[in-house]
């Protein structure tokens, strides 16, 4: 878990992924109202984790023998479930810095 700089409270895991999923938008400390950003490492975590979610619902998709749609929906589904997993995984890898702005 990560923790405010200022404050030392604990920030929640479910606001930094609400937070990823949203674009890396800032966050703040629900504390002491600190702003935080994502940095560059986690933004290429970020496109580290969608590449492998998309590369793996793909080779789902060619090796499956089934109809063109039950192969989309399953590789659409397999992605979705994979890029939710891994980033729920991946966002004990992100620092933070305070926003200067």
């Amino acid at each position: 878990m990560e923790k405010c700089k200022k404050c030392k409270t604990t920030v929640s895991s479910k606001l930094i992924f609400k937070s990823f999923w949203k674009g890396y938008k800032n966050f703040s400390c629900s504390n002491c109202q600190t702003q935080y950003e994502f940095t560059d490492k986690d933004r290429l975590i970020g496109g580290v984790v969608i590449g492998i979610s998309i590369f793996f619902s793909g080779l789902i998709m060619s090796f499956s023998e089934l109809e063109i749609v039950s192969k989309l929906t399953l590789g659409l589904f397999s992605m979705a479930f994979a890029c939710i997993a891994l980033s729920a995984l991946s966002i004990s890898f992100f620092t933070f810095q305070l926003n200067k702005k």
